[in-house]
């Protein structure tokens, strides 16, 4: 955490009062499908996301949504659990808006805001670009 302060605007540990492990417990037992869920921001920011794929274990213990924010198509969300620890990301380049959630203990995540153009080292994980460049035409990058 101490090499990464000078990458990220804020820190913040946050309280969860309902963890996705306890959602897609209640969405089993009524047969229902999770369509939508929230993730906390920081100073008690909330952040719904629309849930465009899931992949949740039998057991509803763990799994992973991928989605994005209601209105943005260019947003990305990601949201990874098992037994009440999260770790998430969101992305909204149209809000600048990029949050990252680490697991801490279960229902407790560090929420961190960050300028991806600092954050991100190398080759991003989610553009395929290095941040802080030009980017280049679309011809001359390498699928990876």
């Amino acid at each position: 955490m101490v090499e990464e302060n000078d990458r990220i605007h804020r820190r913040q540990l946050v309280y969860r009062n309902e963890t996705a492990a306890a959602s897609v417990q209640r969405s089993m037992s009524a047969g229902e499908s999770i369509t939508r869920l929230t993730l906390p921001g920081i100073d008690g920011d909330e952040h719904d996301f629309e849930v465009v794929r899931a992949d949740i274990a039998p057991s509803g213990q763990s799994g992973s949504f991928h989605g994005q924010l209601p209105g943005k198509p260019n947003s990305l969300v990601t949201l990874a659990f098992k037994f009440g620890r999260e770790a998430f990301t969101v992305h909204s380049p149209d809000d600048n808006l990029y949050l990252e959630g680490e697991p801490r203990e279960p229902g407790e995540v560090i929420v961190k805001s960050f300028d991806p153009g600092e954050y991100y080292q190398g080759t991003c994980g989610v553009c395929g670009r290095t941040h802080g460049q030009d980017i280049p035409p679309a011809d001359s990058r390498k699928a990876h």
